[in-house]
């Protein structure tokens, strides 16, 4: 079955075996039905889990491995040196109807972003955080956040990290189930995925909380840590807590808003979303996305810092723009979702719309910062541009992105996240 193509499994982390890279980070296991604490001391069910409860074995999986592989959603930590921990939520795209969540599997993992599925369903691939590199590579003496508590959140939900809800999906092509039409359900829990980790931050900071609190995220976890900020901050409110949200711009369509950002959606946002977000579902409109947004935590939380980064042509949102616009017009087909270079409009559009936001917010804000970088690489905090063929690749963009005025990101984000006062330093490689 395709399947078995699609999901590679790192052998480490399916299979149990000892490796170099997973020696510090400590596994955190999760119970699938549990109890945790509201910031209001009220007490909620959760039940933890990824898309789906098991995924085809690999083919080249040692004899006696079971045909599916459990598919348990767990979290990563290593302890540093300093008082400052980063708590970090994964990517790996979004799915919100038969197309993207069931249908787009069909699409080749082949390691091009441009034929990836709409999202990862796995929280085995591409989810373990020494093999990230970026920020996560405690090896090099220029990172600024080596001996920081690191806390690393795959993402395996298709729900921006904010749902909590079970659907049933229909398997048009029988990519799943090899049966045209049959049913599949998708476990959207992201929420409670991230209530988990909240619950056990709490316990393991309880005698000694933190110095600084850098919560981010990258693609869909950028959108993560953003929805899910007041929720870290809540546990921890006497630490200076910051947010990055790095490659989500929020830069979507119509019908995507309409059929995601609503009471009654797939993702049961209504029920999962803090304050500050819940209050304006199913009133987001598309062309302002980004600004109601990040503009909802800066004045939330007007003590608190927040800021975006992004390349000036990010690829991979740029794609996804395409993907919601296709949707919208009709196209269900994922393999007509591709985007190629000569797509300009798409390109402009969605530069046009990125920047009116960034600049925006940092006009009409005053804890709102955004660094624009040139090119078209997805992602700074890892290595995903270096390790993925994008029109136009780089080298661990972490340690070398210095486009946007000759300042160097790691050392934009470390003050930002690190000094003592707030200083808008808003930076573009346009301006």
């Amino acid at each position: 079955m395709f399947l078995k193509r699609l999901f590679l499994f790192s052998a480490c982390s399916v299979f149990g075996l000892t490796c170099a890279h997973a020696q510090e980070w400590q596994t955190i296991p999760v119970e699938k039905n549990m109890q945790v604490t509201l910031s209001d001391g009220t007490s909620k069910t959760i039940q933890p889990a990824c898309a789906m409860e098991a995924l085809p074995a690999p083919a080249d999986a040692p004899p006696g491995t079971p045909d599916f592989i459990p598919n348990d959603f767990r979290f990563y930590f290593k302890q540093g040196e300093s008082d400052n921990v980063l708590v970090y939520f994964q990517g790996g795209g979004a799915c919100w109807n038969d197309a993207t969540c069931v249908d787009s599997l069909a699409l080749q993992h082949d390691g091009n972003p441009q034929s990836r599925p709409a999202y990862n369903p796995s929280i085995h691939t591409e989810n373990h955080p020494a093999e990230m590199g970026g920020i996560f590579n405690d090896q090099r003496d220029d990172n600024p956040f080596k001996d920081w508590s690191k806390v690393f959140i795959p993402y395996c939900s298709g729900d921006l990290h904010a749902g909590s809800s079970e659907v049933e999906y229909t398997d048009n092509t029988g990519v799943v189930t090899g049966m045209p039409g049959a049913p599949v359900s998708i476990k959207h829990r992201g929420h409670d995925n991230v209530l988990a980790v909240r619950e056990w931050l709490k316990s393991h900071y309880a005698s000694e909380t933190p110095d600084n609190m850098l919560i981010a995220g990258s693609s869909a976890g950028g959108y993560g840590a953003t929805l899910n900020f007041p929720y870290m901050q809540s546990a921890f409110p006497d630490v200076q807590a910051s947010l990055l949200s790095d490659s989500a711009m929020a830069v979507m369509t119509r019908g995507f808003v309409n059929d995601v950002l609503t009471p009654g959606g797939n993702w049961n946002l209504e029920n999962t979303l803090p304050a500050p977000f819940n209050r304006k579902l199913g009133g987001y409109r598309f062309y302002k996305l980004n600004n109601q947004l990040m503009g909802a935590l800066a004045y939330a939380y007007p003590f608190n810092r927040f800021a975006q980064y992004t390349t000036g042509l990010d690829a991979v949102q740029v794609q996804f723009l395409k993907i919601a616009d296709q949707i919208d017009r009709g196209n269900l087909n994922p393999a007509d979702w591709a985007l190629s270079q000569s797509e300009f409009l798409y390109f402009l559009t969605w530069h046009v719309r990125m920047g009116a936001s960034a600049h925006t917010l940092s006009a009409f804000t005053w804890n709102y910062q955004y660094y624009i970088g040139e090119g078209t690489c997805h992602m700074v905090l890892t290595d995903f541009c270096e390790h993925n063929a994008l029109p136009v690749s780089q080298p661990s963009p972490f340690f070398n992105e210095s486009s946007a005025e000759g300042v160097a990101f790691k050392t934009w984000l470390h003050a930002f996240a690190t000094d003592v006062r707030f200083r808008e330093n808003s930076v573009s490689y346009t301006n």
